[in-house]
């Protein structure tokens, strides 16, 4: 008998079928990877399955655990979760509680979902996602994305479910921390025999990691097979077309660049304070150690190394939404530290968020959003700004009607390729990107790369591009920058970094990169 059936499921908005009839099965300790392009009904499956659909979606057809169709009413299925079932999000700061420390969410998801007496062992279950108990005093908001999604990963893992639905799990890891997830999922469903819905647009991921495969699109299942079968030789076009979008081609050497520097960066260091009662509580953090290095106009700089080594801390710095404890930032000859970066040259900078949906608000539309960063630009009349968002939202490939819209009413990768269009609004002369397409699908992965470099050619712009996908790091950068602990340990080409890679840190990145899909 499967673990999990699930019978000619479809999920409607009022005559709208957003996943149309598809059926599939799970045995125990089975690994089964979902794969297909954002909006084509992997999440809205996972949900389904959950009972945790959007206000407004009916689902029909037949889930069955253990043969045992799933309740109908909340409470019961309630207790199914995290006993029976555990669930990693896609978005970990949304799901997360802001207001209690990671140590005391952790616990909760043991208290309600452990039946078996096992004492509270939070320290454990951070370190077998890589994390120290000290990160376990803080709050979701002072720990790194990546930091993050491991929390989200312990939290499903502590109620010892019998099925594990991952929803993106290692799409803001870096290669290191993403490669020691993968292995420590696939050693859990072994140990366990806990069986795996694993949900991704990253192919190499599921290649790594499952068995089976089921490709999504349009909320239709086109293929499903053994992974390795499926990758090999698709039977669909479509699924043909993915293969080939998840290969990217190394940006050419000796590109060239304007002499002239655009940003400096001197001697930067950002202490925090950080509260709690233990030994370490008073000591400062320190996220920036003194970096100094310089962008130059037109260039495209990658800044690389795992979570929480200071990456997105920098760049906020840089575009002033954080303030450095000293050292200084010059924008074409413009001294600064952070906040005080002058009003004039704001919209000289633009920053892409990592997490898409929390950089959004959720009560204006995409047209308010967009529209927002050209309040910064005088003389602008209602008509020019309305086409200049309508210009930005086409340009990411989205249709101008998805302006009337919420947020919420976005896939993931929508989120990410608006947050890019909002970015690019103002046209900048520096466009901070962190994490720009870590949470888009292969094929939109692979225009918006085009898009990007298509505009840095049209309108000059310069990059710096943060970023744990170091293929998309040789597609894109001309120099890149490795950096931990806070500082800059290694920089070169990007041909000479991954070819011949001197520090340790760097060494173990390259190492960690997952195996091109045959």
């Amino acid at each position: 008998m499967s673990l999990l059936e699930v019978k000619n499921l479809a999920v409607r908005f009022g005559p709208w079928a957003a996943v149309a009839e598809i059926s599939f099965a799970l045995a125990a300790g089975e690994r089964f990877g979902i794969v297909g392009e954002s909006g084509s009904g992997k999440t809205l499956t996972a949900m389904a399955i959950t009972g945790l659909l959007p206000d407004g979606a009916i689902a029909e057809g037949s889930i069955l655990i253990d043969g045992t169709p799933l309740p109908q009413d909340e409470r019961s299925m309630a207790r199914l979760r995290g006993k029976r079932i555990g669930m990693v999000f896609q978005e970990p700061m949304t799901a997360l509680n802001p207001l209690m420390r990671v140590e005391e969410q952790i616990e909760e998801a043991i208290t309600l979902n452990r039946s078996d007496g096992a004492p509270l062992d939070v320290p454990h279950l951070l370190e077998e996602v890589g994390l120290e108990p000290r990160h376990g005093q803080r709050f979701p908001h002072q720990l790194s994305g990546g930091q993050r999604q491991r929390v989200m990963i312990a939290m499903a893992l502590a109620g010892q479910p019998d099925l594990l639905i991952a929803d993106e799990p290692t799409s803001a890891l870096d290669l290191i921390t993403q490669r020691r997830i993968l292995d420590l999922i696939a050693e859990i469903c072994e140990r366990r025999q806990m069986a795996l819905l694993f949900i991704s647009h990253d192919l190499k991921a599921v290649a790594a990691l499952c068995t089976r495969v089921a490709v999504m699109q349009k909320g239709r299942l086109v293929e499903t097979g053994a992974t390795e079968a499926i990758f090999a030789a698709p039977g669909q076009d479509y699924t043909r077309k993915l293969v080939a979008a998840s290969r990217f081609e190394p940006r050419s050497e000796g590109r060239s660049r304007k002499a002239e520097t655009l940003v400096e960066i001197e001697k930067v260091t950002r202490d925090y304070r950080q509260g709690g009662v233990l030994p370490w509580g008073n000591k400062p953090l320190r996220a920036v150690d003194g970096v100094s290095f310089s962008i130059h106009a037109g260039e495209c700089l990658a800044l690389v190394g795992p979570s929480g080594c200071g990456k997105t801390t920098l760049a906020k710095i840089i575009v002033g939404l954080d303030t450095a404890s000293s050292g200084a930032v010059r924008l074409e000859g413009v001294s600064y530290r952070g906040r005080d970066l002058p009003k004039s040259l704001r919209r000289d900078v633009s920053l892409v968020f990592q997490d898409p949906f929390g950089s959004f608000n959720p009560r204006m539309t995409i047209a308010g959003s967009l529209g927002e960063p050209l309040r910064l630009e005088r003389g602008l009349t209602p008509d020019t700004l309305r086409e200049r968002v309508q210009l930005a939202i086409a340009a990411v490939g989205l249709e101008p009607s998805m302006l009337a819209r919420y947020p919420h009413e976005f896939s993931g990768g929508q989120r990410q390729r608006l947050a890019i269009a909002r970015a690019l609004v103002t046209r900048p002369k520096l466009v901070v990107l962190d994490e720009p397409v870590s949470a888009l699908d292969v094929s939109v992965r692979g225009e918006v790369l085009a898009l990007l470099a298509r505009l840095q050619a049209e309108f000059g712009l310069t990059y710096l591009i943060i970023s744990h996908d170091l293929d998309m790091v040789r597609a894109m950068a001309d120099r890149v920058l490795v950096m931990e602990a806070g500082r800059m340990v290694e920089e070169g080409g990007p041909h000479e970094i991954f070819a011949r890679p001197q520090h340790r840190l760097t060494q173990e990145l390259v190492t960690a990169r997952l195996p091109e899909i045959a």
